[in-house]
């Protein structure tokens, strides 16, 4: 009985001390695996990043329903550039992910799509297909929602395919119609990236050639002409190729100098002076409006003097003839007289009333009768011009003018308006 008792007291504590040496064997595997793990990641390159310049997180796959969720979340603004850069570390899949999960919030919150048009903007600067199999699985109306965004995102990738695209996009391969409005706002977008991202304003021009549609062609000239402006416009102009197509170089050079000249009207003068074929009379009359504007009278007058085209010139003439009728008459009536063009001449009379307007009716007669003597108007046509408007306005004194003047006198023209207001 002894003898069990001891051989059951030797058993137990072996067994104690087997149990504490594999206790004390597991912990030593834990730390040396935990050192070793430590010193594995220490091992890894650490780059000195600052607070600004952080490279984002390549999120893994499961994460895209909490970036789209935070993005919702968070203030449009910051949302927009925060979620731009996480986007940039995804690959073609992840991004596509991303699309998809952004999509399925869309009944929750509109801002969804904006996700969704980021994501497949990226996409689309990589690989447009992609993209575009992307958006052909929507709906009508979720196209016509993110089609500006893939226009965008191509046109990043190649301007040129992304602009016949959208020429060509007035029927899709469904029949579907696409809005014009839509489309004008893809061309928009699309030029916005060659001109502010590529700065390539030979393309710009070379694009706008293929536009037919008047409206839209002066806007898209008008936004090559900003970005021009805000370059350099003298060494920009002087770099475009204006030899295929007048009408389109016509307008991208109207809208250049309508806007040089509201920022800088002497230097859009002195760079027309030394380029007069390459502007219009138009564009003259633009330069002209902002020196009267700018009040430097003297340069109009040089303006205006050393411009080879009479039509130019009458061009000038007219619109300073047409700005001084309500500041100074006396002014105005000797800018008409500049004036080579008879048809002009009466054109930009007739501007110049219609300048003055309906508060005074004194001095729109005053004006008339000084016109006719100084810039050899007709009498009854430069009357007649200035008492119809007022005929019916104030009739009576349209009458009362005409019963203490001889112009009815041999003046059928006048006779029938006397006619009206009797």
């Amino acid at each position: 009985m002894l003898n069990f008792i001891k051989v059951v007291i030797a058993f137990l504590g072996v067994s104690s001390i087997g149990f504490l040496l594999a206790r004390w064997a597991d912990q030593l595997v834990q730390d040396t695996r935990t050192k070793r793990s430590f010193v594995a990641q220490s091992a890894e390159p650490v780059e000195d990043l600052s607070p600004v310049d952080e490279i984002p997180e390549r999120p893994i796959v499961g994460q895209m329903e909490a970036i789209v969720g935070s993005f919702l979340e968070s203030q449009e603004k910051e949302g927009g550039f925060t979620l731009g850069r996480k986007l940039s570390a995804l690959s073609l899949d992840e991004l596509e992910e991303f699309y998809i999960e952004a999509l399925s919030f869309d009944l929750e919150d509109r801002r969804a799509f904006e996700a969704a048009g980021l994501a497949l903007q990226s996409i689309a600067s990589q690989d447009p297909r992609r993209a575009l199999e992307l958006l052909y699985s929507l709906t009508p109306s979720e196209k016509a929602r993110l089609a500006t965004a893939l226009s965008g995102g191509w046109a990043k990738y190649d301007a040129v395919s992304a602009w016949d695209w959208i020429d060509s996009a007035w029927i899709d391969d469904s029949g579907e119609y696409i809005d014009r409005d839509l489309q004008n706002e893809m061309f928009h977008g699309t030029l916005e990236v060659v001109l502010s991202e590529q700065r390539n304003y030979q393309l710009a021009a070379d694009l706008l050639k293929t536009v037919m549609e008047p409206g839209l062609r002066l806007e898209l000239a008008s936004l090559i002409a900003f970005h021009v402006v805000s370059e350099n416009p003298a060494q920009t102009l002087n770099q475009l190729d204006f030899t295929s197509d007048d009408l389109v170089d016509s307008a991208i050079m109207d809208a250049v100098i309508d806007e040089w000249a509201q920022r800088d009207s002497r230097g859009a003068m002195t760079w027309t002076l030394e380029n007069q074929d390459q502007v219009t009379s138009k564009g003259a009359r633009f330069i002209a409006k902002d020196l009267i504007l700018n009040e430097v009278y003297q340069d109009l007058e040089r303006f205006h003097s050393n411009l080879q085209s009479p039509f130019k010139r009458d061009s000038v003439a007219s619109e300073s003839a047409r700005l001084f009728a309500r500041r100074n008459p006396d002014v105005s009536i000797s800018w008409l007289a500049t004036i080579e063009s008879s048809a002009s001449r009466y054109d930009a009379y007739y501007d110049s009333l219609y300048e003055i307007g309906h508060d005074d009716f004194d001095s729109t007669v005053r004006f008339a009768e000084l016109a006719y003597g100084v810039a050899s108007l007709d009498r009854e046509a430069a009357l007649f011009g200035a008492l119809q408007g007022w005929s019916v306005i104030a009739p009576e004194k349209v009458h009362s003018y005409l019963d203490s003047s001889d112009a009815l006198s041999e003046s059928v023209r006048l006779s029938s308006l006397v006619n009206t207001v009797y």
